[in-house]
């Protein structure tokens, strides 16, 4: 029997949904927080291709996008990454926040590539946070 992993994160941004939700579905808004090298509509069933210098391109085919939930799944990236999945959710908070929650599962295993994407998603929802409060692009891969 396998046992897949799952990496799990958690935040909350002084912002509303549809903001957050902006940053997470649109190319201007994974280039203010992610990487500046962005191609893809962000429409269901496309394919985000998100470009970092010197380091392994990843696709992402969206299947889910909505205010609530954003579903990737990885068509092409390093190591065991093909085939896992990016599921954020979005929760409004009566503190006028959204509650972010990211669960990159799907690892066959919990070593190599799993422990470094973990630390690579906690700089990552931080730049998020940051870029959703300032408006100002601060991608963690320039």
């Amino acid at each position: 029997m396998t046992v897949a992993h799952a990496l799990k994160h958690e935040i909350s941004i002084s912002a509303s949904v549809d903001a957050v939700y902006a940053a997470l579905s649109t190319a201007s808004g994974l280039k203010g927080w992610n990487t500046p090298s962005v191609d893809g509509s962000g429409a269901v069933g496309s394919i985000w291709t998100l470009h970092y210098a010197g380091r392994p391109d990843f696709c992402w085919r969206i299947d889910i996008s909505t205010t609530s939930e954003i579903l990737w799944t990885c068509t092409k990236g390093p190591g065991d990454a093909v085939g896992t999945t990016a599921d954020f959710t979005l929760t409004a908070k009566d503190d006028s926040r959204t509650l972010v929650r990211v669960t990159h599962g799907g690892w066959p295993h919990d070593e190599a590539n799993f422990i470094k994407c973990n630390t690579i998603w906690g700089a990552l929802m931080d730049h998020l946070r940051e870029f959703v409060h300032s408006g100002k692009a601060d991608p963690a891969f320039s």
